[in-house]
């Protein structure tokens, strides 16, 4: 064997065993690239993968969960088939939900019956209102929400990099194979949370910067993590995120031994200013808990 020969093989082999695994969560390129350098809040969600999952499609493929379903009837979209990734963006004051799909080339014309309009911005054609309207950037990406909100989007579009480094560094803490995901790097936002889920949005007022993710291959598992801007204030977050966890055991049964375990696989800590709430619920009780934190159950 020829010392070229052996140099070649070697340099593969160093190649090989150095080769970093994926870090943080995957994000579809061509979402990617529309993501505005000033963002702060990402939220993703890989349908794709979610709905292979044994808990989706358990308890989960007959729900339906209103930004999903909003963006595919303004896209048009059948999202069990059609609807591979979403990805809210936001500034705080601009909102806009990016998708990938299999969009049909008859969309826009359709919109267009049903009394939407067309009309241009820089080049792109916007189908909606001057209130809120979908832009198809190709026949399998597009964007979704207040048209001033889209004009904002386009205005930066061909400028982004990705995500922005202070996201990105962020979304370093969560596993690539996470199929719903969250990364907030300060700032105001509106989560838009109803029912017993509102509790937690009141606590993002007292957190600098966050991230959050589930997996749902084996049961409800994630982990929800906060920088608090004092000591004080992530005493605060620790103390409310335990009263809620030890209210909802209290207010659970004693005879319903699965829905204690689930309680039971909650579990949040504290070091220096972080907060971290674990979130280990097992597969057969992820129904009943979603319809108890969604307010549609006991």
């Amino acid at each position: 064997m020829s010392f070229r020969l052996i140099l070649s093989v070697l340099l593969v082999v160093s190649v090989s065993c150095t080769r970093k695994s994926p870090v943080g969560p995957k994000i579809d390129p061509a979402l990617a690239t529309l993501i505005p350098d000033d963002t702060t809040l990402l939220v993703g969600t890989r349908l794709e993968a979610l709905e292979r999952t044994p808990v989706y499609q358990k308890y989960l493929a007959d729900r339906k969960f209103p930004q999903v379903e909003e963006f595919a009837k303004q896209t048009g979209l059948d999202p069990k088939k059609d609807l591979w990734e979403l990805l809210f963006v936001s500034d705080g004051k601009n909102n806009v939900l990016l998708g990938r799909g299999k969009f049909a080339n008859e969309m826009e014309p359709r919109l267009e019956k049903e009394g939407a309009k067309r009309f241009g911005y820089k080049g792109y054609t916007l189908v909606g209102s001057e209130k809120t309207a979908v832009v198809f950037f190709s026949s399998s990406t597009a964007a979704m929400g207040p048209t001033d909100s889209l004009r904002f989007l386009l205005d930066r579009r061909g400028t982004s990099k990705g995500p922005p480094a202070a996201l990105a560094a962020l979304m370093k803490d969560i596993p690539s194979n996470a199929q719903f995901w969250a990364a907030y790097a300060g700032g105001p936002v509106d989560l838009g949370l109803g029912g017993n889920l509102a509790n937690i949005g009141k606590l993002v007022n007292s957190i600098q910067t966050g991230s959050l993710y589930f997996d749902l291959r084996t049961g409800l598992n994630g982990v929800a993590s906060g920088e608090c801007s004092t000591d004080q204030s992530a005493e605060e977050v620790q103390g409310a995120l335990k009263a809620f966890v030890g209210l909802g055991r209290l207010n659970t049964p004693a005879d319903q031994k699965e829905m204690q375990a689930a309680w039971d696989g909650m579990r949040v800590t504290l070091q220096e200013k972080r907060v971290k709430l674990y979130i280990d619920v097992p597969q057969n009780v992820v129904d009943r808990f979603l319809n108890l934190w969604m307010g549609r159950g006991r």
